[in-house]
């Protein structure tokens, strides 16, 4: 995503026209607020930060693990009201005004009430802009998933590796939502020093498969060579392929594991994605070595295998002057 830096002009006459509308907030929106809203052109400013988010014709939707199921949510503009719907063990939706939201601020965000929260992260989720992240740090630890979902996403979309989020992130290790556990993952990969990112450790043994494989993923591009080799030989016995196959390949690129170990899993592991991961590894480092076990494998009776023994051997051989 773009960020803005600074304030344009366009910024200066967005914050004249809060200003306005905070002036006139007693009484009627100010005509010029009015208009913008009728032709559903809806702009939220925010003075106390000095951004400015814009949203036009709203439509934005998620579906997240919430840790007892997976619930979706659509948020969506409608004249000068913005919608948000839920469903997922029952249906619920509400709706707020924009005009009521434009004139909050961002002052006290965790003492609002609770849609007024999740409309705000909801917005500032869509259309994140620099100067929030002081005042939205505060609903991290909401007790809403969806508010906290919007924040860690908003923030790390804003690169905010301050001190102070990744400290209040910290608790995020342990949010029931599987689905914000991989993102709080993915942020201190991005934004975290390396001893702060040494707290993603910790998911390794999460019991979500997702979660695991995203802290794999996480380490794998900020542990030193010696550190990771081991994180990736525990990894071998974990129970989901998916994981088993992600630390074979981390082994194979740090040279950890020889590519005739990744033949013999090639060959006659029973596990389908255990052979699709050593089928891939081949695919992108096999060499000649590789030959025999690959013309074996495009006959494996798994497609997918298959095909990725197929393309490893016409890379190899193309790679190649001898006659492979």
């Amino acid at each position: 995503m773009n960020h803005t830096r600074g304030q344009s002009p366009s910024t200066t006459r967005h914050g004249e026209l809060s200003a306005r509308h905070r002036r006139t907030s007693q009484g009627s929106v100010s005509s010029v607020m009015g208009t913008v809203l009728f032709f559903v052109c809806f702009w939220t400013v925010f003075c106390a930060a000095g951004a400015v988010m814009a949203a036009g014709d709203i439509f934005k939707s998620d579906t997240i693990e919430s840790g007892k199921g997976k619930i979706s949510r659509i948020i969506r503009s409608s004249g000068d009201k913005l919608d948000m719907g839920y469903n997922g063990g029952g249906f619920k939706s509400y709706s707020v005004s924009l005009g009521d939201i434009a004139g909050l601020g961002l002052d006290n965000l965790s003492k609002r009430k609770r849609h007024e929260k999740s409309a705000v992260a909801a917005l500032i989720y869509i259309s994140p802009k620099k100067g929030v992240e002081k005042y939205i740090r505060e609903l991290i630890n909401d007790a809403d998933m969806w508010v906290r979902w919007d924040v860690i996403n908003a923030l790390y979309a804003l690169g905010d590796g301050s001190a102070e989020t990744i400290a209040a992130m910290r608790s995020l290790f342990n949010d029931p939502c599987p689905d914000i556990r991989i993102q709080v993952c993915r942020f201190y990969g991005a934004h975290a020093s390396s001893t702060e990112v040494k707290a993603v450790y910790s998911l390794l043994w999460d019991e979500n498969a997702a979660v695991r494989h995203q802290a794999l993923e996480t380490l794998a591009s900020t542990t030193r060579t010696d550190a990771l080799i081991k994180i990736a030989e525990a990894m071998l016995d974990d129970e989901s392929f998916d994981v088993r196959g992600l630390a074979l390949e981390i082994l194979f690129e740090k040279k950890a594991v020889d590519e005739t170990k990744i033949c013999g899993i090639l060959s006659g592991d029973d596990s389908i994605l255990m052979r699709r991961a050593a089928a891939a590894i081949l695919l992108k480092n096999g060499t000649a070595k590789s030959i025999s076990t690959l013309i074996k494998a495009v006959e494996d009776k798994d497609e997918k295998v298959s095909e990725t023994a197929r393309k490893a051997l016409e890379r190899i051989r193309g790679s190649s002057d001898l006659p492979l």
